[in-house]
């Protein structure tokens, strides 16, 4: 009789033993899925089901084939309607997506579908890292692009890619939002539909979509403050050759003052950029009907040379009277080049 009292007062421990442990597991795993950005099935949002049309959804990706991310700060993206062609937006070195929320909304207003994503671009400046060995910079953005060619400038993981990091993005937002056309942008398991995509970026971001406009036949791309990566004489190897996207699908913009523009500027001129005539000149007022140059240059007058590096494109570009940016049209102007059915 006491063994099989004991015997039950065992069962009924290990029973609530058990269902601790379940509890707990359930707990544990919901903080996981709120530290990653995840909604489980449960707890995601209610209402049109629609996702982030007309609004940014902020999210993060957490771990990818069960490697945790670095960094790994919030990814913004959003969209107007299903068939708008996509903006891949990559942030300036030690920047983040939220830091440009305003151009983000802008190129939402304008139709298309926006991921401002999050990558590695910690440590040093890919500039001031590679400054006058030319072989350095394609290694180092290739590295960062797939994770290929890891070396002791760069040592990313194919997990940790922008390629990665864009396939997840687009398939945690092709879930959350089904009715969106995300998932049109990633053909397959793999193929990236770089014809659809404007790859765009912020000073090293910036010089990252020139290199993914070299290797892939993109959209369009979109530079500012960038690529930084001529020195002197010296520039980035790869541009020396023929890229996949043409030039007439590039665009490049600086201030006049930023304090890398003469490293801008050569990189520019190597690309071809800057045409016969060199820049095109301006304080902030959009090329007139007719003009298509694909090197821009402002004179917005405030900060310093080293804030200049950024007031084109982050938040704290300068703001106009009527609450506006004063970039605004500058930034249409450019999101406006694409053509809707590029060769």
């Amino acid at each position: 009789m006491k063994h099989r009292l004991l015997l039950v007062i065992a069962v009924v421990v290990l029973v609530v033993i058990g269902a601790a442990s379940l509890v707990a597991a359930n707990v544990l795993g919901g903080e996981r899925v709120a530290e990653h950005g995840r909604v489980a099935a449960a707890d995601r949002p209610r209402g049109d089901e629609h996702g982030p049309a007309g609004e940014f959804h902020r999210f993060r990706l957490g771990t990818i084939n069960g490697q945790r991310l670095e960094p790994n700060r919030d990814d913004f993206a959003a969209r107007t309607d299903s068939g708008g062609p996509l903006l891949l937006f990559l942030p300036a070195t030690r920047a983040r997506p939220a830091d440009y929320q305003l151009f983000l909304s802008t190129a939402l207003r304008d139709g298309y579908h926006v991921l401002g994503l999050d990558y590695w671009n910690l440590g040093k400046t890919l500039s001031g890292t590679c400054e006058a060995d030319p072989s350095c910079y394609g290694t180092v953005q290739r590295n960062r692009f797939d994770g290929t060619r890891p070396s002791r400038f760069s040592s990313v993981e194919p997990s940790g890619s922008i390629v990665s990091r864009f396939r997840d993005a687009i398939a945690y937002l092709d879930d959350h939002d089904p009715e969106g056309g995300w998932g049109r942008f990633v053909q397959g398991d793999s193929d990236i539909a770089w014809k659809d995509i404007v790859v765009a970026g912020h000073s090293q971001g910036g010089g990252e979509a020139a290199y993914i406009a070299h290797i892939r036949s993109v959209r369009g791309a979109l530079m500012f403050s960038s690529p930084v990566e001529s020195l002197g004489s010296e520039h980035a190897a790869w541009m020396d050759r023929p890229g996949r996207t043409p030039v007439d699908r590039m665009y490049a913009i600086d201030d006049v003052r930023d304090v890398f523009g003469p490293r801008i500027r050569g990189s520019w001129k190597v690309l071809g950029l800057d045409g016969d005539t060199g820049p095109f000149r301006t304080d902030t007022a959009p090329p007139g009907a007719g003009q298509d140059p694909h090197a821009i240059l402002t004179d917005i007058q405030v900060g310093s040379p080293g804030e200049s590096h950024s007031r084109t494109i982050k938040d704290s570009t300068p703001i106009g009277p009527d609450g506006l940016p004063r970039m605004e049209g500058l930034w249409q102007w450019l999101l406006h080049r694409f053509p809707s059915d590029p060769s």
